[in-house]
């Protein structure tokens, strides 16, 4: 058995909801409202900071490696996300992440190691001073792109 999801404007879903209600061997499991980015862009700047984070902690296979929170606080440090402040410390990023019940969070040496070897603000122009090779160094960049997109959009 599949489970299917479907997003459009709500008369054409309500067809498709008569349309399944007529097969006998089908039934609809759930119909929710989709927030929209604007819904998403009114909560507060902490709610979409810790999505963003749970969110990306939770895609499979974009943090390759636990270091790669090195971004999301490179993100936060740089002031990127509007309305959220620095962090005071690494130590104080790794208090948030447990707060929020992130598993698995890298040492303060870790991040520390990996936010050192970043050079300049905008994760469109970051180089890596640790010797990683382009296909690594875009691939932290696409994390941080990630992680603002959550934190903008929702998606």
């Amino acid at each position: 058995m599949k489970k299917l999801t479907i997003v459009g404007p709500d008369d054409k879903v309500a067809l498709v909801e008569k349309l399944v209600k007529a097969i006998t061997d089908m039934e609809i499991v759930e119909v929710k409202d989709v927030d929209s980015i604007e819904e998403f862009q009114r909560k507060s700047p902490m709610e979409r900071l810790e999505f963003a984070i749970r969110s990306i902690d939770s895609e499979k296979g974009l943090l390759a490696n636990r270091y790669d929170f090195a971004w999301l606080y490179a993100v936060v440090q740089y002031e990127l996300l509007t309305g959220i402040e620095k962090y005071k410390s690494v130590k104080s990023f790794r208090q948030h992440l447990k707060k929020i019940d992130i598993k698995n969070i890298p040492s303060n040496s870790t991040i520390s190691d990996r936010y050192g070897c970043l050079q300049h603000r905008n994760p469109d122009d970051w180089e890596f001073s640790d010797g990683c090779d382009a296909i690594e160094a875009q691939r932290r960049i696409n994390v941080a792109k990630r992680f603002l997109s959550l934190f903008h959009k929702g998606q």
